[in-house]
């Protein structure tokens, strides 16, 4: 049963990082030539399905709790939840939301591209260069796990960290300089672990 579940896990992971692949969603616009302009939404919709299909099937195999926050912990645990929401909220609305769901690129079709050509260091992103994942991280290990959410949390938690670098590098081929500054000043995962000079 677990061997199934981490195959089916990295399964989906994979997938969710060849689709977002600079070389595979090039190859994907210059394909779909005008119709690329619903990439973005497709790859948010398929990856939002295909998570809660893994999610629906893993949660029912295994009920029994391994790690369950009790009292006065939950009061951590009750914390840490709202906080995290808060971050991915408050990250969501520090990007350009319509940019980020895939929604612009479709009102943009046959126009020039207007989307940010700057990076954005204001409120969280001057804090932390990935907030959602930061808070993801902390989201998934701050909920009562079974053996299998544990797993999973495992699997996810490796893939962000070798997500991070793998867009760090997009990132950079992308902004060149300024986002090499922009990595010097701001810590990519653990918030105020750069000395300000």
């Amino acid at each position: 049963m677990y061997i199934i579940v981490i195959l089916m896990w990295v399964g989906f992971v994979c997938i969710h990082s060849l689709l977002i692949d600079l070389r595979f969603s090039d190859w994907a616009s210059r394909l779909l030539g005008r119709y690329s302009a619903y990439y973005r939404i497709f790859y948010n919709l398929l990856s939002i399905l295909l998570f809660m299909m893994l999610q629906k099937y893993t949660k029912s195999l295994d009920k029994r709790f391994v790690i369950k926050f009790v009292p006065p912990l939950t009061i951590l645990q009750f914390g840490l939840i709202i906080l995290s929401c808060l971050i991915i909220l408050w990250a969501f609305l520090s990007y350009d939301p319509l940019e980020f769901i895939g929604i612009r690129q479709i009102k943009e079709i046959g126009e020039k591209s207007t989307l940010p050509k700057a990076i954005t260091e204001k409120g969280l992103l001057g804090i932390v260069r990935h907030p959602m994942y930061l808070a993801t991280i902390v989201l998934m290990w701050s909920l009562n796990s079974t053996k299998i959410d544990i797993i999973v949390h495992t699997i996810l938690t490796i893939y962000i960290l070798i997500g991070i670098k793998l867009e760090e590098k997009k990132l950079v081929k992308q902004f060149g300089l300024s986002y090499m500054i922009y990595q010097n000043k701001v810590p990519a995962l653990i918030p105020f672990t750069k000395r300000v000079e």
